[in-house]
């Protein structure tokens, strides 16, 4: 038995597992490409920042205040339903590949239905926080602005 017939009966018996360990191999190998860019991008951003702040001091400006709980929330609102989806499609291949007929689609219905009831809970969650937030600072800003004396003359 030479290589090419051991590689065609194997990817005839085994077609679905190669496939997902491929799959595997792609994510990992993409995540290794794109987090440390995305770590040097954030540490570049953190020292822009900062840089920004110590300007703000020299000039005896006030340091501006971010607020990092809407953000947190879009990303959370962002990122769920990625890691949901994957984890589903994930989760059907291996059923898919495991040749377990009798229950297929009702176990994969059942995994989808799942997988989008989540997405849509995290999406609601981090949307209705972003609103409350914006309702939050919108308040803030309104009492902190000067009443003039002026204005209120009897």
């Amino acid at each position: 038995m030479d290589w090419s017939e051991l590689l065609t009966r194997l990817l005839q018996e085994h077609s679905g597992e190669v496939l997902i360990l491929a799959l595997t191999c792609i994510i990992v190998l993409t995540f290794l490409a794109v987090l440390p860019f995305l770590l040097r991008h954030n540490h570049h951003k953190a020292e822009l920042t900062h840089l920004e702040h110590m300007k703000a001091l020299e000039k005896g400006l006030p340091v501006p205040v971010e607020d990092d709980r809407a953000r947190s929330a879009g990303r959370t609102a962002l990122f769920v339903p990625m890691v949901v989806m994957l984890a589903a499609s994930a989760v059907t291949c291996f059923l898919i590949s495991s040749h377990a007929v009798e229950h297929l689609f009702a176990v994969s219905l059942a995994v989808w239905v799942v997988a989008g009831v989540v997405s849509l809970t995290a999406i609601t969650g981090g949307v209705a926080l972003i609103g409350r937030l914006a309702q939050i600072q919108a308040r803030q800003e309104d009492e902190e602005e000067p009443v003039e004396e002026d204005q209120y003359q009897p």
